[in-house]
């Protein structure tokens, strides 16, 4: 459990060159409408108020397209940052340019990656699989900012991923993703009805029913998820302190294959019968944030989970056993934008996040950010308005 983080690392990651730069429940929802956080020339991933972007054309030239869309890593890459590849390339972990062409998160025709050889020629770190699927989701500095897009390339089941080799700063990769979580959200909601209080397996209590945590695709899940990209060391928002480890991190520079441990995070009450302590909370953060697919509130921020639920005993979150014995992912490879403006998000690519029973997106934020993103290399204006 990590506390709010505040502050961006967009200057950070341009002064260290990893960025292109180019000069049903008992409380009622009064509204289910959200608004971009993001603003034209005044938003990135994980800030509201980041630097402008360079005077663009629109001729699709390489100053409106600065940004390269997301691809795979290479064998070698990954073997250099710790991770056994003869493990990645398994059916089960799901390795984007192997497996999960079609199927969730993509739909219909639609298909999750493509060939495409300028990737390797863009980074030579990067596989020619470039990946299509670009999952939405709150970045976690307090804002609750609908701003983070990841691509979700692979699953890490258990321990024997990682190889114990060290990165050339002789430092374990298993190490640095300990820092950096990712918050699932599973649905609690059996397809019986029943609410389930708690998960099944280790980060459960034993009590039935339970709710599976064995996938974490987006049909599995009952709101969008929460990324920690926003922490790291300069600032000390990753809250971490030597001597308890080889610590502090940041996210964009040091943990290089964008991994995540997945913390999941689930009610400890049922939303129709939450009690009085639990239901004015439950209320008042329906209220600001609508509700899940569950009927329980939409979770932003740390402090929401953290403070309004779990310190009042309405909520709790945990971690799969690291030996795979819950039978789900335990950490993911599943790198976010840097900045997502400007060419990130190419084209052909498309939205991954969770839709309502009638095709709705739970957010609309999210689906708004994506679009004018894809369109016009930049997040939509105050106004709400794509320009």
């Amino acid at each position: 459990m990590k506390t709010t983080r505040k502050y961006p690392l967009f200057y950070m990651l341009a002064l260290l060159g990893l960025l292109p730069v180019a000069s049903p429940g008992a409380f009622a929802q009064t509204s289910t409408t959200t608004t971009s956080t993001a603003t034209t020339s005044t938003a990135t991933i994980g800030s509201t108020t980041p630097g402008p972007l360079p005077p663009q054309d629109g001729n699709a030239d390489a100053d409106d397209n600065y940004n390269p869309p997301p691809c795979d890593f290479t064998d070698a890459f990954y073997g250099a940052n710790g991770i056994d590849v003869t493990q990645l390339d398994q059916a089960a972990a799901g390795r984007f340019g192997f497996f999960r062409l079609n199927g969730p998160p993509a739909t219909g025709n639609q298909v999750n990656w493509v060939n495409d050889s300028t990737c390797s020629t863009k980074d030579p770190t990067r596989k020619n699989v470039r990946i299509l699927a670009t999952t939405g989701g709150y970045v976690d500095n307090g804002t609750g900012a609908p701003t983070d897009f990841i691509s979700i390339i692979a699953f890490v089941l258990n321990q024997n991923f990682f190889t114990g080799v060290a990165n050339a700063r002789n430092i374990q990769m298993v190490d640095i993703v300990s820092h950096f979580e990712a918050y699932a959200a599973n649905k609690q909601r059996l397809p019986n009805g029943q609410f389930a209080l708690t998960p099944c397996g280790t980060m459960g209590t034993g009590a039935m029913p339970c709710f599976p945590v064995t996938s974490v695709a987006t049909p599995a899940l009952r709101q969008d998820w929460r990324f920690a990209t926003n922490r790291n060391a300069l600032d000390g928002s990753d809250g971490n302190s030597p001597p308890a480890s080889n610590s502090p991190f940041g996210y964009f520079c040091d943990d290089l294959l964008g991994m995540w441990v997945i913390t999941y995070f689930w009610y400890t009450v049922d939303p129709a019968n939450p009690g009085p302590v639990c239901g004015p909370i439950l209320s008042s953060l329906a209220k600001k944030n609508g509700l899940s697919l569950d009927g329980t509130p939409i979770i932003k921020t740390a402090n929401e989970l953290n403070n309004d639920l779990e310190a009042n005993g309405c909520g709790a979150e945990g971690q799969e056993a690291v030996n795979g014995a819950d039978g789900g992912a335990v950490w993911l490879i599943c790198p976010a934008l840097p900045d997502p403006r400007a060419g990130a998000i190419a084209k052909d690519a498309f939205l991954d996040q969770v839709l309502k029973p009638n095709g709705a997106p739970l957010d609309p934020a999210i689906t708004a950010n994506f679009k004018c993103l894809q369109t016009k290399g930049d997040f939509p204006q105050a106004n709400g308005t794509c320009s």
